[in-house]
């Protein structure tokens, strides 16, 4: 999944890009002020409680925002991703926000700025000023205020990100398309990061499955080779994006490749986890055999005592026997000496 928060100062661009990216990826626009109106229009709980403090002039609670947010996410479980308009804009939403997508098994992809610089922004502002009419457009002091504003409030957010590794800057300058390219550029490279991760996550779940540490280690230490390859790419300057598009081939080849290799890593990660196993099976059986072998030694000990039983009663037999020939010996010559004085 997709999930991509983009900042820019007014001015930026931000509108006309944020549409070309729900056109190209299949995104769900999620816009808090959309969903505010959204849902006061149609009297949700969330609704009515967000209208009485607008009501009041104050500001809507984090928690009702998130609650907003977390309806909209519910209703698109099919979604490729979603790209957050407005939201967040303090550390602590970005952490709820953090909190939210990790309850529903995702996460922020990427927080994609587009950089341009006060003067550029003050002199597109003014020109659209006298097109849409807006006052906050044509008065310059307000312009500068409102810049001023934003990099104020957005730099703490840049290093929350920054810090997570998912800041990724685009140069604003150019042609619509041209900036667009560059940040379409740069997803392969977050999308590669994402497909990497997942793999590396697979493997430190093969891990402790087939409880092989060596080959899960090193599998993941290539993996981290290549995740490292993809930070170093996302780390270049905007301007120098585009020339590295051969690289973003070469990564979408890399991901491929790490896929189709996996599965036969995992086998032969399987096997020699089997060898590792049995061989641990062998250690751990080997103190029971020789347990067996001092319990089978007493079984012999025991069969002897048998034996001797048998053999004295097969010695006894014999003397009845000697015995009995004995008394006929000594009978026979008494018979035949009566007879003789018979005759």
């Amino acid at each position: 999944m997709l999930n991509i928060v983009l900042f820019g100062p007014p001015g930026a661009g931000k509108g006309t890009q944020s549409q070309n990216l729900i056109n190209k990826y299949n995104l769900v626009h999620l816009s808090t002020g959309d969903l505010l109106r959204n849902e006061i229009s149609n009297s949700t709980e969330l609704g009515l409680k967000a209208k009485s403090i607008m009501d009041r002039g104050e500001l809507v609670s984090d928690e009702i925002v998130i609650g907003m947010i977390e309806n909209k996410v519910d209703a698109n479980p099919n979604a490729n991703g979603f790209i957050f308009d407005g939201f967040p804009r303090t550390k602590a939403q970005a952490e709820a926000l953090d909190d939210l997508l990790q309850k529903k098994g995702t996460a922020i992809s990427a927080m994609i700025a587009l950089e341009v610089n006060d003067e550029e922004l003050t002199k597109r502002l003014l020109e659209r000023g006298k097109l849409s009419g807006r006052a906050d457009d044509q008065n310059e002091i307000i312009i500068r205020n409102r810049i001023n504003e934003y990099n104020n409030k957005t730099l703490p957010l840049k290093e929350y990100y920054s810090e997570q590794g998912k800041f990724h800057s685009i140069n604003g300058i150019g042609s619509i398309n041209g900036i667009f390219d560059d940040i379409a550029a740069r997803i392969v490279f977050i999308e590669a990061e994402i497909e990497l991760t997942q793999l590396e996550n697979d493997i430190e779940h093969l891990d402790l499955t087939v409880n092989d540490f060596e080959v899960a280690t090193e599998i993941s230490v290539e993996l981290e080779k290549d995740l490292e390859e993809v930070r170093k790419a996302t780390a270049k300057s905007p301007a120098e994006v585009k020339p590295t598009k051969p690289a973003v081939k070469i990564a979408i080849a890399k991901v491929i490749k790490t896929k189709t290799a996996a599965p036969k890593k995992a086998k032969t990660a399987k096997k020699t986890a089997k060898k590792a196993t049995k061989k641990a099976v062998k250690k751990k059986v080997a103190p029971k055999k020789k347990i067996a072998k001092k319990v089978t030694a007493k079984k012999k000990i025991s069969k002897p005592v048998s034996k001797k039983k048998t053999v004295s009663k097969k010695k006894a037999a014999p003397k009845k026997k000697t015995a009995s020939k004995k008394v006929v010996k000594r009978a026979a010559p008494v018979s035949k000496k009566k007879s003789g004085k018979k005759k």
